[in-house]
């Protein structure tokens, strides 16, 4: 940092003159430290909430260690996860009996790409987002869209494992599924979108093209430094 501002044409004794050097300073640690502050609270506030639950799933659920799953014994078809430190899945006595084999194991398989990835981190940073800037059209709309990315990103991971057919069917039979506060549920509002992805046979793009989305993603936020830094290039 210290090479990089004497690039620029600054020194680290270098000061803002005016009253203008205090704002200069609050305004971009504000900036960065409400949401840093937010995304701890609704961390703290998510993991109360599924340790409630948990307490729930001890008293009335049973532990299957074939499925290595909370059984719940309920004739709704359901499925979801309670990821954190003690992460469990949780699955209803009408979906084992809805759901062949092959469907419940998909079902099994997207849960635990949930856990794994640690979707609940990315989901609580979108709502800390939205929270402290509400009145931006992008925070209000980053939790539903980072929601969505994150079951068909555990949808990608159960499909490398299973057939296309068995999460295809189970999704379907399970749309109208709903989970508890702090998890994640196989169903839900956006199944439909999830289920005319899984459908649609596009060809996936080639890696190089991938990797040049990546390298754009990573060089745009790097250019407003670069550009400020242009009369020290000189």
């Amino acid at each position: 940092m210290s090479g990089l501002l004497r690039f620029c044409g600054l020194t680290l004794d270098a000061r803002i003159p005016g009253p203008v050097g205090v704002p200069a300073i609050a305004v971009p640690a504000l900036v960065v430290l409400l949401p840093l502050i937010c995304f701890g609270h609704e961390l703290l506030r998510a993991r109360r909430v599924r340790a409630r639950h948990r307490g729930v799933l001890d008293m009335v659920g049973r532990r299957s260690a074939h499925w290595r799953a909370t059984v719940l014994d309920h004739d709704t078809p359901a499925a979801y996860c309670l990821p954190g430190r003690r992460p469990r899945i949780v699955v209803s006595a009408g979906a084992l009996k809805l759901l062949s084999p092959a469907q419940l194991e998909s079902v099994l398989e997207h849960e635990r790409a949930h856990i794994a990835g640690r979707h609940h981190l990315a989901l609580a940073a979108t709502e800390a987002f939205a929270r402290v800037f509400r009145w931006l059209p992008l925070a209000r709309e980053a939790k539903a869209q980072t929601a969505l990315l994150l079951e068909m990103a555990a949808d990608d991971r159960a499909l490398r494992r299973h057939p296309r057919e068995a999460l295809v069917s189970a999704l379907y039979a399970m749309a109208a599924g709903h989970a508890p506060g702090g998890a994640f549920s196989v169903g839900g509002p956006d199944a439909l979108v999830r289920l005319r992805r899984m459908l649609d046979a596009r060809r996936r793009p080639h890696p190089a093209l991938r990797g040049l989305v990546v390298a754009a993603a990573v060089a745009v936020p790097l250019l407003p430094p670069l550009l400020g830094c242009a009369p020290g290039m000189g």
